[in-house]
């Protein structure tokens, strides 16, 4: 995958050992340590949980090296790997990271190597396994593009953001005269004219800024899909058919995580709906109105008017009978924990969460058209002034 002059590409190998290691971090840790992260919506791992863990990834990279690794090429410049290791951790929390190495410059590029495993959590059988493209839909649900490209695509403008071209060779020239200065003890200025670096530290400072402005603007369009997704899902689920059916005290299983997402959306329901109101109250207000989704909000009116502040207030309630009546079989962790609860409170919590969901979306919508709203005011008062 190309980008301007940089590189980077995903393989399914570990990396070659190269000249500096930047940095290195224990295999099983690292594991054990994403696999808390991903067993976090059932509970915290316990002391058995943990061995079995380690036993297992041991015997598994016993056999065979199992880990990926990224590599960068970027054109002579300077990379802060640390920020940008931090990066890593921060923006793909399933991959364990293991090692960082660079070389000198060959051939025009500088490469960098970074060697990860990429964790997935799975329903059946043992519950973490290592498949790319697995952790990726797990870690990006909300992206419709090949997760493979999206994954590489973050990753680059992840290290483009923390990279400055074109100044390695000048500080490496720095650094020798100060040697030589020092070797023959004959104080000299500095080979490099200070305006020269003044100018070259507001040119990396503006590409930098630049690059920060780019990444944030792909990453509020990610965000952008995820409101709509969240607002068109709620909507379809309303405008779906409801049959009154005969089978609604059959008891039926859903996963665990299911049952907990589930839940934690209906329980905070409430206070999502107060949050609502005032942000309406606040963009009615500023006369937002605009043309955007006029039709869709329209349709979250028509939603809203069908459910009334009692029956938000009732809600806690409601969630309550439910717990009541839930049976939760927490099962040994190497299979799948499981609820039994009946079908009419399933579809009940569906329906909790669907709302849940439509008025966060709307909300986002809201907050966003009214910081619009404001920015545009700021700026027609400073040109006013």
């Amino acid at each position: 995958m190309k980008q301007s002059q940089n590189q980077l590409t995903l393989y399914p190998t570990p990396a070659p050992i190269m000249q500096e290691e930047l940095v290195t971090q224990p295999l099983l840790a690292e594991i054990e340590r994403v696999c808390e992260y991903l067993y976090a919506p059932h509970g915290t791992l316990n002391d058995e949980q943990r061995e079995k863990i380690y036993q297992y990834f041991e015997q598994l990279f016993r056999l065979m090296n199992s880990s990926y690794h990224v590599e960068l090429l970027l054109v002579p410049g300077t990379l802060n790997w640390k920020a940008f290791w931090q990066a890593l951790h921060q923006f793909f929390p399933q991959f364990a990271w293991l090692k960082a190495q660079t070389e000198e410059p060959k051939y025009g590029r500088q490469v960098y190597r970074f060697d990860f495993v990429p964790l997935v959590f799975r329903e059946e059988g043992f519950p973490f396994a290592i498949q790319l493209e697995d952790s990726l839909n797990q870690q990006f649900p909300t992206t419709n593009e090949n997760s493979m490209g999206r994954a590489e695509q973050l990753l680059l403008e992840l290290a483009e953001q923390h990279f400055s071209e074109g100044i390695v060779q000048e500080e490496k020239r720095a650094e020798e005269s100060i040697s030589t200065n020092q070797a023959t003890e004959q104080p000299q200025e500095s080979m490099v004219p200070a305006d020269r670096i003044q100018k070259e530290d507001v040119r990396q400072e503006s590409q930098s800024k630049a690059r920060l402005r780019a990444v944030n603007q792909k990453l509020e369009l990610v965000i952008e899909k995820l409101e709509l997704s969240m607002l068109y899902s709620g909507i379809q689920y309303f405008d779906q058919k409801s049959t009154e059916e005969s089978d609604w005290d059959r008891r039926i299983r859903i996963s665990l995580r299911e049952y907990t997402y589930l839940l934690q959306k209906a329980r905070f329901l409430e206070q999502m709906w107060h949050l609502n109101g005032e942000l309406i109250n606040k963009s009615e207000k500023m006369t937002v109105t605009g043309n955007k989704l006029v039709y869709e909000r329209d349709q979250v009116k028509q939603i809203k008017a069908n459910l009334s502040a009692r029956d938000i207030h009732f809600v806690l309630y409601e969630c309550q009978v439910i717990e009541s009546r839930a049976k939760v079989h927490a099962r040994p962790w190497f299979r799948k924990p499981f609820v039994k609860l009946m079908k009419m409170d399933y579809d009940n919590l569906l329906s909790k969460a669907a709302y849940f969901d439509l008025l966060q979306g709307e909300n986002s919508l809201i907050e966003r058209m009214v910081r619009e709203q404001q920015d545009t005011s700021v700026e027609e008062a400073q040109e006013v002034g």
